[in-house]
């Protein structure tokens, strides 16, 4: 078959992001400290769906996300959760990786340069979604959806707990949720620059304008281009966007929005985790700054989005929606792994104790293509039963996936790799590669139909119940061809919600978890599907004159065949981490959530999530993401004659975290202790146009690692850092 050829950059995006002056924080049309508000283009239904880069807000109005009716957040009865615009400026939350991490009951352990697994109420999230279009991730082939940048999204959602209402397979964690920026109604535009540690430049262009007097018709573009060294040797990352979208009332009853985007990702010196331990079994004490990875070693993924969707608006209070996307993706990494144990006296790997089998280098060469193809066809409204009005919702949803996966190895062999702290190293040069093999061919679909309905029992009292219908199946060429399908899986949904007060909210949820799994067995063989249920109860509450929301919540899930790694074992023929299923998994815990406006001119954001996951036996589950969080992030924008000044502090919290990891004398339990990291920031209004800012991240300088244990190796993470950006507001 023919040669796999890497992706070249869009031409047009490196013309227009050179002009986005040589960094930024992020975009910003309008300023936190700005007194003016730019209007929404003006269409019919938007009320509750408004965008948040309009206000200063840490709060949404409503979403659909999590069971296809149009709520509030006090009328959803699972736990919803947002990351507005203007906290991805306060805290200058520049890419997704980032924005992700800082949703409340969230966690990562970051695997290597190229991969980040995230975590909620003890599982992983794989469910991604953009305007509500689904996205599959792999832990396998990384094609970078949790790695873009967030300038062209005007808020990040996350339902937690279990969602197959509306993405058919999934675990009780979470479904993430980035929504995109639309046209504004008035003609607007912003520069942002911004320089930063480890000679970090950043640079955006935001503009948004009317096509018609009317503002019926409007586009946005949004270019960013973002570049920086790294606190590690001879790793570089390079990440560069583009994003337009037209959106056009066709009709006073009907909206079409369509749009692209391009994102591409570089990291140079793509690297691995370094290792745990020397031969003679005590732990190695690497500085921070050295990688385990090559000057040559590369990663890139660029992603290519095209959507469209065209939403009606009936005289009866129902709205139709029908969506589509396209995406197309490429991804490349060329690497040199190095494992095993470092000699103390002369740095050579070793895989054994009595130091007589040196480590060879292990190099790779991936190239990848991947299609996405989405559809989405929903309804909505309203209908009277019994003297009462209720709502009804209905829809069908598609979503189709094809990649292949092709590598390489050197075309002869290559030296012994001597020490590991050796860059002259002659294994450490790129070798001469062989021809390419396809690694991996699958092709995915999955289809589901599902209706929800919102019984208005009494004023204070609703019901929903819900249920859907999911059809997937796999088809595979992973080290041997496989097929799998599973039809007709049903999932019901029902939940309670009490009025108790015109503040407080009481409820209660119930539904049932299906999911495939990627992770195999030693075998190769995928695991099989994870079923299971879920339950959640709580209060949500809007306090401080209703510009607040606060939460609590209590959740439960029971699962059958959740994977679980078998420490030292790894696929036939491979690297891969090898799993086995564990029945009787059973995760329990809370939550509580305060966002909003506090006090006049004070923003905060806090959340506390404790978690605890067994098997059947008692044994605790997924020890490597953290049992208890929190975290919390406040601005104060000062009053008077110091109204122009904003200040901004908070900080992430984590309990310990341990996993079972390969050692020279057999298995060992490696981990950390609390991780505490303080951010601060101070933006200040020059005038009405010109404002500056300046975040510092990991005030204290706290040394942590971001995960341990993985193939016996470690990652730290960024030691403090700061940016100093500046926006200019046309």
């Amino acid at each position: 078959m023919s040669h796999p050829s890497a992706p070249s950059a869009l031409p047009l995006s490196r013309l227009t992001l050179a002009i986005a002056l040589a960094s930024a924080a992020s975009p910003s049309l309008v300023s936190a400290d700005e007194t003016r508000e730019l209007q929404a283009m003006t269409i019919v239904g938007e009320a509750q769906t408004s965008t948040t880069e309009l206000t200063r807000d840490y709060t949404v109005g409503a979403s659909t996300r999590a069971n296809g009716l149009t709520l509030s957040p006090r009328e959803t009865p699972q736990s919803i959760s947002f990351l507005t615009r203007q906290q991805m400026e306060d805290e200058a939350l520049t890419s997704t990786t980032e924005a992700v991490n800082r949703l409340p009951g969230v966690s990562s352990n970051r695997l290597d340069g190229t991969r980040t697994n995230f975590q909620s109420r003890g599982y992983s999230i794989r469910n991604f979604q953009f305007d509500g279009q689904q996205s599959n991730t792999s832990s396998f082939w990384p094609f970078g959806d949790a790695e873009w940048d967030t300038a062209i999204y005007d808020r990040v959602e996350v339902i937690r707990g279990a969602t197959g209402l509306m993405t058919g397979v999934g675990d009780p964690s979470a479904t993430v949720n980035f929504v995109r920026k639309k046209p504004l109604e008035e003609a607007a535009a912003s520069v942002t620059g911004a320089v930063g540690s480890w000679d970090r430049r950043r640079g955006v262009v935001d503009v948004s304008t009317p096509l018609d007097d009317a503002g019926k018709v409007g586009v946005r573009f949004v270019a960013a281009k973002d570049r920086s060294d790294s606190f590690m040797d001879d790793v570089e990352n390079d990440r560069e966007t583009l994003y337009g979208v037209i959106a056009a009332e066709l009709t006073p009853d009907t909206e079409l929005n369509v749009g692209v985007e391009y994102q591409r990702y570089d990291q140079d010196g793509a690297y691995l985790g370094v290792p745990l331990y020397y031969t003679d079994g005590s732990r190695t004490d690497f500085d921070q700054s050295v990688a385990n990875n090559t000057e040559w070693a590369h990663f890139f993924t660029e992603n290519t989005r095209g959507f469209a969707d065209l939403t009606h608006y009936f005289a009866n209070g129902w709205k139709a929606t029908a969506a589509y996307s396209h995406g197309d993706a490429n991804y490349g990494l060329t690497y040199n792994y190095r494992g095993g144990y470092v000699d103390r006296d002369n740095g050579i790997l070793y895989y054994d104790t009595n130091r007589q089998v040196p480590t060879g280098s292990y190099l790779l060469d991936y190239r990848g293509d991947r299609t996405q193809k989405n559809l989405n066809l929903s309804a909505e409204g309203p209908f009277e039963l019994f003297g009462r009005e209720h709502q009804l919702g209905f829809g069908y949803m598609q979503l189709k996936e094809e990649y292949e996966i092709w590598s390489r190895t050197p075309a002869s062999s290559v030296p012994a790799l001597g020490s590991f702290t050796d860059r002259d190293d002659p294994a450490l040069a790129e070798p001469e590669w062989g021809e390419w093999g396809l690694s991996d061919d699958t092709e995915t679909k999955q289809e589901g139909f599902y209706a929800v309905t919102r019984f208005s029992l009494a004023d204070p009292v609703h019901l929903i119940l819900g249920a859907r219908l999911t059809d997937w199946e796999i088809d595979q060429d992973y080290r041997g061809e496989r097929s799998y399908e599973y039809n007709d899986e049903f999932t019901p949904y029902a939940g309670l919600i009490v009025d108790i007060t015109d503040n407080l909210t009481a409820y209660t949820s119930y539904t049932q978890i299906f999911n495939t799994q990627s992770e195999r067995a030693p075998d190769g063989a995928l695991l099989d599907p994870l079923e299971g249920t879920s339950y959640e109860a709580g209060l949500k509450a809007e306090l401080f004159n209703d510009r607040a929301d606060v939460s609590f919540a209590v959740f439960r899930s029971e699962q059958d065949n959740l994977a679980v790694e078998i420490p030292g074992v790894y696929v036939a023929g491979t690297t891969d981490q090898a799993y086995t299923e564990s029945d009787g998994a059973v995760v329990e815990g809370f939550e509580l959530e305060v966002a909003g406006e506090v006090a006049p001119g004070i923003n905060l954001s806090a959340s506390y999530a404790l978690v605890d996951a067994e098997d059947s036996d008692g044994t605790q589950l997924n020890t490597s993401y953290p049992r208890q969080q929190a975290k919390v992030y406040a601005t104060w924008q000062l009053p008077g004659d110091w109204s122009r000044l904003t200040l901004g502090a908070g900080g992430t919290w984590q309990g310990d975290t341990y996993r079972d990891a390969d050692t020279p004398t057999g298995t060992a339990k490696v981990g950390q202790g609390d991780v505490f990291l303080a951010n601060a920031m101070a933006r200040y209004r020059i005038n009405d146009h010109f404002s500056t800012q300046l975040n510092v991240s990991n005030l204290f300088d706290e040394e942590y690692y971001t995960q341990q244990g993985f193939y016996s190796q470690y990652l730290y993470g960024a030691p403090r850092s700061a940016l100093l950006s500046m926006t200019y507001d046309f």
